[in-house]
């Protein structure tokens, strides 16, 4: 059955990028903001100076999302259509398909489900649900055009990634349920209750599940690495295989934004939401993001990777902790001097 969807998808694929050719850029610009990163470097910061718990929430959702994510692809060992068509023996050299390789093709991680698709899904969830009800949102159709809205953005998410041949269409498809069945789970809980143990526990038990998985997968024999391998053999330029988006990758940066966030909240103590001018929370967002550009391009060498992992983990971490921390408190100087 899988290796029906695949020939399938590697149609759909081939399709979709004789219809949309010639809108490259924007099936890039689609997939770029479906990226994982910007959970965490974009919508994170914007939601939570909006308003700090509905902030607090995209990035628990975003790290536990991208940590299950990395478990399922681990565990499905999900094909990639840029290398499957070359490893599956389902094509002669005269008959191989051609599929057309971008800048952000080559993942490097298993593709079963889409990353793109489970974790944008379940952060967009949350924004949407925490918006419609924290601004008290009663109309049917307002509420209907977000939820429509919602959708639409996804699906163009899911057909952007298809049309960059990173994913099947049942891996984008998988993602989307699956993030949008958390995102149900996340909203249930009571984020602002959380303390700081909360926060170690949490980055304990996904570390050691991660760990776990990954000592199961050797003991079947597996390689948990055999992506990586197989995306710098068939990928159309070795520069285009980036370490970022390694599994381990996405853990360290999942752990190391709760433990970021942990900190954060020991640090501020308990507060109650308050309502700020619209100019300070603006100015808040646009300096947060400026600091998140600035971190983001702090790419240790990857010349020795366990330095690299470990400087991955600290650096996310203080910047969870300069953005919610750090931002508030130079503004909050300021006022000071001003009065």
């Amino acid at each position: 059955m899988i290796y029906s969807l695949h020939l399938w998808g590697i149609s759909v694929i081939q399709n979709l990028q004789i219809w949309f050719k010639g809108y490259d850029g924007m099936m890039l610009l689609l997939s770029n903001l479906g990226d994982p990163r910007f959970a965490f470097t974009l919508y994170f910061p914007v939601a939570y100076f909006l308003h700090s718990t509905v902030g607090k929430r995209v990035l628990w959702v975003a790290a536990v999302s991208e940590w299950l994510n990395a478990i399922a692809k681990w565990l499905f060992h999900g094909e990639r259509p840029y290398w499957w068509i070359h490893e599956s023996g389902a094509y002669s050299k005269e008959k191989m398909p051609y599929l057309r390789q971008y800048n952000i093709t080559c993942e490097t991680g298993p593709g079963s489900p889409s990353g793109h698709a489970m974790i944008t899904s379940a952060v967009w969830y949350i924004l949407i649900s925490d918006f419609l009800y924290y601004k008290q949102v009663q109309s049917i159709l307002a509420k209907s055009l977000f939820w429509i809205g919602y959708l639409l953005f996804m699906c163009s998410v899911c057909v952007s990634r298809l049309f960059v041949a990173t994913h099947f269409p049942h891996q984008v498809l998988a993602g989307v349920f699956v993030g949008i069945l958390l995102g149900k789970i996340l909203n249930s809980i009571s984020i602002s209750s959380l303390v700081w143990h909360h926060y170690v526990l949490a980055s304990l038990v996904l570390s050691a599940v991660a760990a776990a998985t990954y000592i199961l997968v050797l003991a079947l024999g597996v390689d948990p690495m055999w992506s990586v391998q197989v995306a710098l053999k068939w990928c159309a330029f070795r520069e285009w295989v980036h370490q970022d988006t390694t599994l381990f990758y996405s853990i360290i940066r999942d752990v190391s934004s709760l433990i970021g966030l942990g900190i954060a909240v020991t640090l501020l103590g308990p507060k109650q939401e308050k309502s700020e001018s619209i100019f300070r929370v603006v100015a808040q967002i646009i300096i947060s993001l400026l600091l998140v550009l600035v971190t983001d391009r702090l790419k240790p060498s990857q010349d020795n990777m366990l330095l690299f992992y470990v400087l991955a983990f600290f650096k996310h971490s203080f910047t969870i902790v300069l953005l919610t921390v750090g931002v508030p408190t130079i503004f909050g100087l300021c006022s000071k001097k001003k009065d």
